[in-house]
């Protein structure tokens, strides 16, 4: 029996920094590698009025119907003979996998779970799950950012429905290599103990969520004397001296300036989430930056499950169990200045490109174990060539959780 060849995949998401990764890693080994807004992206410029709501609602069910996507979908897929889908974004892309397995049921699809469950309440948890589980019958593979999120997964049985079952790969997720900074490592941004925190500030807006106001444990490592440096904000312009807010950065830019800090704090105000599961399973995009950054990472010792099992290896982490023990922690200088240099030291091991060849062996494996087409259904690629309508570019500083 002859090998599988190797895959021609097309991504199907928003203009993130995740397809970014994804295209780094799959750059070189792939035969042929596209992409494509999913339907949420295509249409962003549509107003959401309340009968496109209902719509997308009952796509949920029937799988994306809108006829203007649906064709473009399809000659996306046939002028570039993919074999294999990646959609990535939460519960966003479902739909469309379904309206795929409609329209082309040969093509292997495959979930990238990033952050999940978005919700923070029982109800959005409930339903998010019985969307992936919808979705599971139509599925062929699934990528894990964590052991954590596949546990959580058979623990809740998210992929029992599926007919046959569905290969699974853990994929921790990284920036390019081409996100780290080149040369040597930045000067210390202050003599005295610094943190800084590229989570949302922009407490007002209306994507935020409970878990995003910091506000007091920031006051409480501002009155353990922490230089804190964040994203500027009405709702955290105080005027304390120790505060050192600065204005919204691009991805680079960002990186840069992370790497001269004691430290990156990642933490959520978990207390206020009825259900907190997403920060237990997640890696936020916040982490995947502060590795890339080469900088040390600050960690509540209590929680986190994902982002622990992602920084086992990783030679930099400060978890400390108060504030007082985060200030106790950061004034030892000398172990500071160690600790950065091992976070600089360590970005090699953090690229997307160190995970290709998994990806690739991954994706190959699926187009070698078959799918039979359902009765009735084309199961061949038409070779019509089109072009796809422009998505919105939307790289903001901090995607996920």
């Amino acid at each position: 029996m002859s090998l599988p060849h190797a895959p021609r995949v097309t991504l199907l998401g928003p203009d993130i920094d995740h397809r970014a990764s994804l295209e780094a890693m799959l750059r070189g080994h792939a035969e042929a590698l596209s992409w494509m807004p999913d339907s949420s992206c295509y249409f962003h410029d549509r107003p959401a009025t309340a009968g496109r709501r209902l719509r997308r609602a009952l796509d949920q069910f029937r799988g994306t119907q809108d006829p203007i996507f649906r064709e473009a979908l399809v000659r996306h897929l046939d002028a570039h003979h993919t074999d294999v889908v990646i959609a990535y974004w939460g519960t966003n892309p479902l739909a469309d996998l379904v309206a795929i397995r409609q329209l082309r049921p040969r093509i292997r699809l495959v979930l990238m779970v990033l952050c999940y469950p978005l919700s923070l309440d029982s109800l959005g948890v409930t339903r998010q799950h019985w969307l992936i589980r919808r979705a599971a019958r139509h599925l062929d593979g699934v990528l894990f950012p964590s052991e954590a999120m596949r546990e959580h997964f058979h623990a809740h049985r998210l992929l029992a429905d599926a007919p046959q079952p569905v290969d699974e790969l853990i994929l921790p997720p990284c920036w390019p290599a081409s996100f780290q900074q080149a040369g040597a490592q930045p000067p210390a941004a202050s003599d005295a103990a610094n943190l800084i925190f590229v989570g949302r500030t922009d407490l007002s807006h209306p994507t935020i969520h409970a878990a995003d106001d910091l506000r007091e444990p920031m006051q409480a490592l501002l009155d353990a004397g922490i230089e804190l440096h964040h994203v500027r904000s009405p709702e955290t312009s105080d005027g304390h001296p120790l505060r050192r807010p600065f204005e919204p950065a691009t991805q680079p830019e960002l990186l840069r300036r992370m790497a001269g800090h004691d430290a990156s704090l990642i933490m959520y105000n978990t207390g206020r989430c009825r259900r907190a599961d997403r920060f237990d399973l997640t890696v936020p995009d916040r982490m995947i930056s502060s590795v890339a950054a080469g900088v040390p990472i600050a960690l509540p010792a209590q929680g986190y499950r994902a982002s622990k099992a992602y920084l086992a290896k990783y030679p930099a982490l400060i978890e400390f169990t108060s504030i007082a023990d985060l200030a106790r922690q950061l004034g030892d200088r000398e172990q500071v200045a160690e600790l950065r240099r091992a976070a600089w030291e360590a970005r090699r091991h953090y690229a997307a490109e160190v995970h290709g060849a998994a990806l690739t062996d991954f994706l190959s494996g699926l187009l070698g174990r078959g799918r039979p087409a359902p009765a009735g259904q084309p199961a061949s690629h038409g070779r019509a060539a089109i072009g796809t309508r422009p998505a919105p570019l939307s790289r903001g500083i901090d995607q996920a959780a």
